[in-house]
């Protein structure tokens, strides 16, 4: 029986587990992180917001090729956590959001949204995945990082869930990286730079 998961369920595993999914420890979650960050490319980000930081492992390596990082999650146990882990890295800022609402306003040069939207309700991850596209700036990358096999607590089929957010950006944004192993899937997608002829003003209405 799916019994759906929300902010608080993801707090209290954060308080029971400082590390639920072994981050720091599993080879198969570093892994995926090598695999998020190949999706990011080789360029330098200026500005970066990052969905569902949990407790800043993958912030860390953010940091590393982005002048600034917003990390977003809706746990506070799992904020502070990552305030810890980030304590000694001056361009990070937390704050605690949850999706759909309050996302912060971009312009920003990298969006990472990984592991998180088969949480949220279908209409929820759509109203999300739009108003990130709208926080993209011009030239800008979106890498999406999901599980595709299921759980019992995810609100929607994890693939699903990256399939419906990779249909909603391909519709303004070109695909520039795409990997499908057994358990999850990568892609990244880079918006139209301002004067191009997909640019941000003929493409844009779809997500008004």
């Amino acid at each position: 029986m799916r019994k759906v998961i929300d902010a608080d369920g993801f707090d209290e595993k954060f308080r029971s587990d400082p590390d639920p999914w072994n981050y720091v420890g599993s080879l198969f979650e570093a892994h995926k992180r090598r695999v998020l960050l190949r999706a990011c490319g080789t360029r330098h980000f200026g500005r970066a917001l990052e969905i569902g930081c949990a407790i800043g492992v993958t912030t860390v390596e953010l940091a590393k090729i982005c002048s600034r990082v917003v990390a977003v999650d809706a746990s506070p146990t799992a904020l502070r956590e990552a305030a810890r882990r980030t304590a000694d890295l001056p361009n990070v800022t937390l704050q605690l959001v949850r999706l759909p609402d309050n996302i912060p306003p971009g312009p920003f040069d990298l969006i990472v949204v990984s592991e998180i939207l088969y949480y949220l309700p279908e209409r929820h991850a759509a109203a999300a995945m739009s108003a990130l596209r709208r926080a993209l700036a011009p030239g800008g990358r979106l890498v999406l990082l999901h599980h595709v096999r299921d759980f019992d607590d995810a609100a929607q089929k994890p693939w699903l869930a990256q399939d419906r957010a990779r249909r909603l950006i391909e519709r303004s944004a070109r695909t520039v990286f795409d990997h499908a192993e057994g358990r999850f899937r990568a892609a990244a997608f880079v918006a139209p730079r301002l004067g191009s002829p997909n640019s941000e003003s003929s493409r844009m209405r779809a997500f008004q």
